[in-house]
């Protein structure tokens, strides 16, 4: 093949190899990136809900607008919960970055930031995840998650294990990914050279066919005023001069075009094995996430109750409690006057929570959502056997119901910090991190619902155009 022919289907075949990647492979890294944020949220919710950890008061206040390094110095024993608090808190935070707002395409992913990846995702080894690691990181998470899980119910511990796993293998898989789409961009960058120079007017053709070295001096010769802010490469240069000029030059065209094609019937097989109820269970999944931060707002809620309750009882009033606790005499109802904000209209509804009532209900939705954390559970593989319809009516109700208890989470933390005087107010439990960690896990139910929703109105818009279905 001659030069100019192999640099053109070159670079024919890297613009819509690059088409592929953005609309295939990136769009899997980012789900990739999606599921281990799930996972980690889940991990700092165990930890915080056995009191192992806070919650970081300044989480909200950071502004995320790139990838960061984490630390992994060594620290004091005493200080563990403190130092890997906050660390993980930062890479969950960054991680919800990723997943929300960093746009994924080979434009984007240059090689800086693809090394500033594979650096971010050894903030924690997963892979080699014990109290005993040489990584400050990992041996402190390690240490933490082992605490999490003592004297923890069965479903706990198993769900942790369960979450680290997912870790190791989903990090596995980014890792994998990056490396491949790193070998990629060296082939991008040796096609955009010889598309911007190659076939740039100041370009001597007769001067860059003499020698593999008068190939790169024609090319280094125009590389700055032609490629811009573009790094020079050597070594990818020397390739793309020994690629055209070089004594092997057949074989290292060969192996381009081979690393370089698109495998269609991979793309084929993928496409034909899509499993649209898969969707629909990754939304179950995610959504009985819920219960261990609905678990943290009851221990909250029930704080600031007996906080409140205390500040108004009298000396006689504490006195009927303590004789109603002796006696097995259940409390009088409590009922708290709320303000609801309507979401849509801003218009504010006068509400009551009957509290012990509401604490019971909440309770309830915990242990209901926790019976399907599993997938080897009863109740989750019972939804899995219903048809996708019932799965979606299913989800609906729950997302729901889910929506309607944050409210009145909301209008009930609103109360508790407006009924205390100023001195008391330290004293409160705020929700506002676990509403956002709420209103969080809710987006990745709805996302995954609108895949499914998404692909089966593509189908069905395939089918209307007579186009055969084979998945």
């Amino acid at each position: 093949m001659s030069d100019k022919a192999f640099s053109q289907q070159v670079i024919s075949t890297i613009d819509k190899k690059i088409e592929f990647y953005n609309k295939e492979i990136l769009v899997k890294l980012l789900e990739n990136y999606r599921l281990l944020h799930t996972c980690v949220k889940n991990l700092i919710d165990a930890l915080v809900q056995k009191s192992i950890i806070k919650p970081d008061p300044y989480k909200l206040e950071k502004k995320i607008s790139e990838i960061e390094i984490l630390p992994n110095e060594p620290f004091v024993d005493s200080e563990r919960a403190l130092v890997i608090g906050t660390r993980i808190s930062d890479y969950e935070g960054i991680l919800d970055f990723v997943s929300t707002y960093y746009k994924f395409s080979i434009e984007n992913l240059t090689f800086p930031k693809i090394k500033k990846f594979v650096e971010f995702n050894n903030t924690f080894n997963w892979h080699s995840f014990t109290v005993s690691s040489p990584f400050a990181n990992t041996r402190g998470l390690a240490i933490l998650l082992n605490e999490a899980k003592y004297n923890a119910p069965s479903m706990t511990v198993s769900m942790i294990n369960d979450t680290i796993s997912k870790c190791d293998k989903v990090t596995k898989n980014i890792n994998i990914t990056l490396k491949e789409l790193s070998d990629f961009q060296k082939e991008v960058y040796k096609a955009y050279v010889r598309k911007d120079i190659f076939e740039h007017p100041k370009f001597s053709e007769e001067k860059a066919n003499q020698s593999v070295e008068s190939e790169i001096a024609e090319i280094k010769k125009l590389f700055p005023g032609v490629m811009g802010k573009t790094p020079y490469y050597s070594a990818l240069i020397e390739e793309i001069a020994n690629e055209d000029l070089g004594p092997d030059k057949e074989k290292r065209q060969a192996a381009v075009l081979e690393k370089i094609k698109i495998n269609e019937s991979a793309v084929q097989k993928k496409e034909k094995q899509v499993d649209t109820k898969e969707y629909l269970m990754q939304a179950v999944l995610a959504l009985s996430g819920l219960a261990p931060q609905f678990e943290t707002v009851l221990t909250k809620i029930n704080e600031n109750h007996n906080l409140i309750q205390s500040k108004n009882l009298s000396f006689l009033g504490k006195l009927a409690v303590a004789l109603r606790k002796a006696f097995n005499i259940p409390e009088p109802p409590v009922i708290y006057n709320i303000t609801i904000t309507e979401a849509s209209t801003g218009a504010k509804i006068r509400d009551k929570i009957e509290f012990q009532q509401f604490t019971e209900l909440l309770s309830k939705k915990i242990n209901f959502l926790n019976s399907f954390a599993l997938k080897q559970s009863t109740a989750f593989q019972k939804i899995q056997t219903s048809q996708p319809e019932k799965i979606l009516e299913f989800l609906n109700k729950n997302v729901l119901e889910a929506q309607k208890l944050m409210t009145k989470l909301t209008a009930l933390d609103e109360f508790f910090k407006s009924s205390v005087s100023t001195d008391k107010k330290s004293f409160v439990k705020g929700l506002k991190m676990e509403l956002t960690t709420l209103k969080n896990t809710l987006i990745n139910v709805n996302q995954h619902k609108a895949d499914y929703l998404s692909y089966i109105e593509e189908q069905t818009q395939m089918q209307k155009l007579g186009i055969k279905n084979e998945a």
